[in-house]
């Protein structure tokens, strides 16, 4: 083994990264089948949204630490040095958790903003029916919160259908990932 201390800790650093990857990926199961549940549950899946990023951010400080020594040209490509390069699939896994991050927060986001439309809905409600008669610009925003909200919540099912997409090309990279490590292993040993 070499004495560079960014060849040593790779091994370390990468277990950590997929196992973080495989929590996510349960993180996010859990919150994909909420989403096909009956009944809209944004509180719960806010909270699990929550979660799944905090190990999204997980996964990408380990993915970073696996790949640190590059940054400082102490670690070869995996095409030059086959026991303990880095592969270009690692670099490319970085970025491919931060777009992840991203549009998690922005599904997290949405969500937020669906429960608060909803919160203030029925508000405006409650107030509409106080008023004998309802008041005209009250039905008028009601309306449009309510379109609104059919909107959002095809737009917010079409997003978890893109993110559980994304996770399938993720699972992809990993694999390759597994397999060229399983080469410079069987290489190292």
């Amino acid at each position: 083994m070499s004495d560079n201390i960014f060849v040593k800790n790779r091994p370390f650093f990468g277990r950590m990264r997929n196992r973080s990857y495989r929590l996510s990926q349960e993180a996010f199961g859990r919150v994909l089948d909420l989403s096909r549940q009956d009944g809209f549950v944004p509180k719960e899946m806010i909270r699990l949204l929550e979660e799944h990023i905090g190990r999204l951010e997980t996964t990408l400080r380990y993915a970073n630490d696996a790949v640190r020594g590059l940054k400082r040209r102490k670690l070869a490509m995996y095409k030059l040095d086959k026991a303990s390069g880095v592969l270009e699939e690692e670099i490319v896994l970085g970025y491919f958790l931060e777009e992840m991050i991203s549009s998690s927060q922005f599904l997290k986001k949405r969500l937020e903003t669906d429960l608060n439309i909803r919160a203030y809905r029925h508000r405006v409600k409650r107030f509409q029916s106080q008023t004998p008669g309802g008041s005209g610009f009250l039905a008028n925003i009601l309306e449009s919160l309510e379109a609104m909200m059919e909107a959002e919540f095809i737009d917010i099912e079409k997003l978890f259908g893109i993110m559980a997409e994304r996770y399938r090309i993720g699972d992809k990279l990993f694999e390759v990932i597994l397999k060229k490590a399983g080469k410079a292993e069987v290489a190292a040993g």
